[in-house]
């Protein structure tokens, strides 16, 4: 009982994202094996699928990017912090302070870097899927596709900011 107590996050963690790969991949494999038969455009997809795969990609979407988010608020006030010489004043900020991308990525845990990693690796899967079958995929896969791109914009917007150097 005291693994399980310890582990419970892990776990947690460990069956939502196999939930989504499962989900996910189900709906790949629908899509990617699908042949035009002349009758419908896009293969049929039941809606409790369409559902489960809709709000595992929104909620895993929103969880990364708000954990992301937060850490590098984090890392940017105690650079703000750390600095006493740093002019401050009206313009600035924690948003205007440099950050180091290692330090970001040394607060995140392991469950958040997994789960970037998972939905880095279906969301490409899906993108090219919904690249190569174009309008024989389904609404959900360009959706998703479509969700991923604004995702890694935003992520690259974070990437390409001005960063301090490494010392």
């Amino acid at each position: 009982m005291e693994f399980l107590r310890q582990q419970l996050f892990n776990i947690i963690a460990f069956v939502f994202l196999g939930l989504f790969v499962a989900v996910w991949g189900a709906v790949l494999l629908r899509v990617g094996f699908w042949v035009p038969d002349g009758r419908t455009v896009a293969p049929p997809l039941n809606g409790a699928l369409v559902t489960a795969a809709g709000v595992l990609a929104t909620s895993l979407s929103s969880l990364t990017a708000s954990a992301l988010g937060f850490t590098i608020a984090e890392v940017r006030r105690d650079e703000l912090q750390r600095e006493p010489g740093r002019p401050s004043g009206p313009g600035t900020t924690a948003s205007t302070v440099a950050f180091n991308p290692s330090e970001v990525t040394a607060r995140l845990s392991g469950r958040i870097v997994a789960a970037i990693v998972v939905y880095l690796a279906v969301g490409l899967a899906v993108l090219l899927l919904w690249l190569a079958k174009g309008t024989a995929s389904t609404d959900l896969i360009g959706a998703f596709a479509l969700s991923l791109l604004g995702w890694l914009i935003g992520a690259a917007g974070v990437v390409f900011q001005t960063e301090k150097p490494s010392s």
